[in-house]
């Protein structure tokens, strides 16, 4: 890998909170396998974090169904 593409590793690994010495043990691993810039902006790719407002509606939707299947349960009985 260039320079460059180091760079632009390091800064996808800053966006996910990582710290100096987990970015420089990552690109040494990279380094190690042999990875190239698109092989390990792939992996970085998959460990981006999960939106968290996604999260809360999806809590949302579920407590919502469940609201109104406890309803209907309790309609039919």
């Amino acid at each position: 890998m260039t320079d460059p593409e180091r760079n632009r590793l390091r800064a996808k690994l800053r966006r996910l909170d990582f710290n100096e010495a987990a970015i420089a043990s990552c690109l040494r691993e990279f380094e190690a396998n042999l990875d190239t810039y698109d092989s390990a902006s792939r992996v970085i790719d998959g460990w981006e974090r999960p939106d968290s407002s996604q999260t809360v509606l999806q809590a949302l939707a579920c407590g919502l169904i469940a609201a109104v299947l406890g309803g209907w349960f309790a309609s039919v009985s």
